[in-house]
């Protein structure tokens, strides 16, 4: 089986809108070991619908497509899917009726009647319930044309669920390659390394395929193939190679895997942030349950309230700098003294574009973290744009308090 991906809207080409429903439906293909071909963008008009649909399905036997199924005049998906498949529409009074129980409950005042195009289904299609907006997701599956189609809407919140929950589970039935696929999460050290010392294991035996999805954050590192146990046994050998760069349990990031730490140790954790501006307060109230062991979090942008908030000595800021270890070191330790936590991260940087000095360049980020009376300062240098210098400042110094935590 064959699949690609059609992502239809013209936010997409202009990049007001960023595609991660492209994004999310890889990573969840990836992890049952089916792999799209072909992914296109384009644009909301009938045309451009029709012309990518011949152009997909000479690659592809199943297409999923995002967008278009609003209830506004460029939501032109459905309508042109039918006529490519030249089906009918009639209207689904379950779907109408649904339509009108969200649109009073929202209290959106009248409903225009465009609203209920939603409601109406391809003749033989199968709905998709949407249960956090309004419009259906459908699955329309050709025998004549041996091609198939699933139409999920574009809001990721939306999309999401259904994909899971439905399209998932559909394509996992219909596939005639089973395939088993093992995923583990991974986090403080580069792609290359982890490729060097999960590959050769990964080859040594045939049928097994192995790939990786890196970002800041983390590495995922998918092994598949058909024989289960076979992929079981390579999975632990990989796992035994990289063990201390592992996430343990059900973590799949960082911040899951400090929170489930510092729980089982009744450990408070307080965050003191400059440069990353909040973002690792973020990453950590991004996790539910993180009200267990987050105590508080303070942004101490200024030199002023550095001093006020959290302490940091008049002399250490004139003598060193706001961006220095012993200003990251007060950082930390008044931060838990503040929030009476056992654990603290505290970092402070230049993100960039500007600010940056010869002694001092863009990019340097020094990044102290405590754990039972023990402070660490680490000086890191990150390259790239202000974006990822703070994203990366996020990931180590979530790291960095991981192995302080574990080793």
């Amino acid at each position: 089986m064959k699949i690609s991906i059609l992502s239809i809207g013209d936010e997409l080409l202009r990049g007001s809108t960023v595609n991660t429903n492209l994004a999310r439906i890889g990573q969840e293909l990836g992890a049952v070991a089916i792999f799209p071909v072909i992914e296109m963008a384009i644009k909301d008009t009938a045309l451009e619908i029709k012309d990518g649909l011949d152009v997909l399905f000479k690659r592809s036997d199943l297409i999923i497509s995002t967008g278009g199924l609003g209830p506004t005049s460029d939501d032109v998906t459905k309508t042109t899917v039918a006529e490519y498949f030249r089906l009918e529409l009639h209207e689904d009074a379950r779907i109408s009726d649904r339509i009108r129980s969200f649109w009073m409950a929202r209290r959106f005042g009248k409903m225009p009647e465009s609203v209920l195009n939603q409601a109406l289904v391809p003749d033989g299609a199968k709905v998709i319930e949407n249960k956090t907006g309004t419009a259906p997701g459908l699955i329309i599956e050709s025998k004549k044309l041996k091609k198939t189609i699933i139409m999920l809407p574009g809001p990721p919140h939306e999309m999401y669920p259904m994909l899971m929950d439905h399209v998932i589970p559909y394509l996992r039935s219909i596939s005639k390659e089973k395939l088993y696929t093992e995923i583990i999460y991974l986090s403080g050290i580069p792609e290359s390394c982890v490729e060097q010392k999960a590959a050769p294991i990964a080859a040594s035996a045939k049928g097994l395929s192995i790939a990786y999805c890196a970002s800041p954050e983390s590495i995922k590192v998918f092994l598949s193939g058909r024989d289960k146990a076979l992929v079981s046994k390579n999975m632990c050998q990989i796992k035994r190679k990289l063990g201390d760069f592992l996430l343990s349990g059900d973590a799949k990031t960082v911040a899951e895997e400090i929170i489930t730490l510092l729980r089982k140790r009744k450990i408070m954790l307080g965050i003191a942030e400059s440069c990353t501006g909040g973002m690792i307060a973020s990453a950590i109230t991004d996790v539910a349950g993180s009200s267990d062991i987050l105590m508080g979090s303070a942004v101490v942008y200024s030199n002023d309230w550095k001093r006020k908030i959290l302490g940091v000595k008049k002399a250490t800021l004139e003598k060193y700098g706001a961006v220095s270890d012993k200003c990251a070191k007060e950082l930390v330790e008044g931060v838990c003294r503040k929030f009476k936590a056992g654990a603290g991260i505290a970092v402070t940087g230049i993100a960039g574009p500007g600010g940056g000095t010869t002694e001092k360049p863009v990019g340097l980020v020094f990044i102290a973290t405590k754990y039972k009376g023990k402070t660490v300062v680490e000086q890191y240098k990150f390259p790239g744009t202000r974006d990822m210098v703070r994203r990366r400042a996020v990931s180590s110094a979530l790291n960095q308090l991981r192995r302080q935590i574990i080793f």
